[in-house]
């Protein structure tokens, strides 16, 4: 029988405390955190001192493209996966779901760290930018072997955490039907608040068995789609505005351009994240129709194309002309969006959109 909208997830198996598994999940989360502390170090500083980035061969795009969305998702991954992490400590039963998706977590936090150092080595392979290069270039090239080595041990660690897990938490579906990131919200502030004075605990204990809490979960779990819109466009618009600060920028155009591509890299990226790591998946009767389930898909591939063709316009310059102005800039990534949306959503209606 269907649960009804929005009720309490249904019961879902646990993982004993005294089960290998469990010393090997705290040890992939405490190695993904020291990945994505170190990778987020070295984006950092290679990225934004103007006399390390002079000598990069990574520093313009598509290279620079990769590490401007990770240098922001990855510590905003990690930092999820952390606050969710400290349920770990707790010496009782773990529910399913809440393993499989830390491990999730962690293993795209890693992924993500794997790939910006797969591209700068491309850059280094490539020998992009070989007349910059400068006598601090050999040592970012050996710097960078640090996050690359990073990245694999937390991947490591993620895989043998998987292969110690009970047969049927190692799929992908199972955590997801039992319960959300959302589910673990409440737990993971009462245990921080634990650490407060008292009277504070107390109030945050209060506050997560009140009705607008539950309706505020609620709320998130049905407009997930529009929240991480708007939760998109308002990085992207900070993040361009800081950039027209630091770089001088009088065009309008030009922060709006640089705001869109921010932003639709930012959406397509939650859009993905809540696909893969249930961070809130609606509870609602029934199936969605069809052109629904495909237009959710094609906005996600549009917004996804947009830094995507952005990146690649130096490449694409043979095929499309010159991309140096702004407008020109703007159409070549609008009409790489809308390419995008369209093909999917056709696919998508074609495949039957499961």
């Amino acid at each position: 029988m269907p649960n009804r909208p929005d009720a309490p997830p249904t019961a879902d198996a646990t993982l004993p405390a005294d089960h290998p598994a469990r010393a090997a999940v705290r040890r992939a989360a405490r190695d993904g955190l020291a990945a994505a502390v170190l990778f987020t170090a070295f984006a950092e500083v290679t990225s934004h001192v103007r006399a390390v980035r002079a000598g990069s061969p990574w520093q313009d795009d598509p290279y620079d493209a990769v590490v401007s969305f990770t240098l922001f998702l990855v510590p905003a991954l990690a930092a999820l996966a952390t606050a969710r992490s400290v349920l770990l400590r707790r010496d009782e039963p773990q529910p399913h779901f809440r393993i499989g998706q830390l491990l999730r977590a962690w293993g795209l936090s890693a992924a993500l760290i794997a790939a910006t150092a797969l591209t700068d080595w491309t850059a280094v392979a490539l020998r992009a930018d070989r007349d910059r290069w400068s006598g601090t270039t050999p040592w970012l090239v050996v710097s960078l072997a640090l996050p690359t080595a990073a990245a694999a041990l937390a991947g490591a660690r993620v895989l043998q955490a998987r292969r110690l897990l009970p047969p049927g938490l190692r799929g992908r579906r199972e955590g997801a039907a039992a319960g959300d990131w959302l589910d673990d919200l409440a737990p993971v502030a009462q245990d921080l608040a634990a650490r407060l004075p008292a009277p504070l605990t107390c109030a945050v204990e209060r506050a997560v068995t009140l009705r607008p809490f539950v309706s505020a979960m609620r709320f998130t779990r049905r407009h997930v789609v529009g929240l991480a819109g708007a939760a998109a466009w308002l990085g992207g618009a900070l993040l361009a505005a800081a950039e027209a600060v630091g770089e001088g920028w009088t065009d309008p155009l030009l922060w709006l351009t640089a705001a869109s591509v921010h932003a639709c890299g930012f959406f397509a990226f939650a859009m993905l994240c809540n696909a893969t790591l249930s961070i809130a998946v609606p509870r609602a009767n029934g199936r969605r129709r069809g052109s629904a389930r495909a237009a959710r898909h094609a906005i996600t591939a549009a917004a996804l194309a947009v830094p995507l063709t952005g990146a690649l316009r130096a490449p694409l310059r043979p095929l499309i002309g010159r991309t140096a102005t702004v407008p020109a800039l703007a159409e070549l990534v609008l009409t790489g969006a809308a390419v995008a949306g369209v093909l999917t959503f056709v696919v998508a209606i074609a495949l039957g959109s499961d």
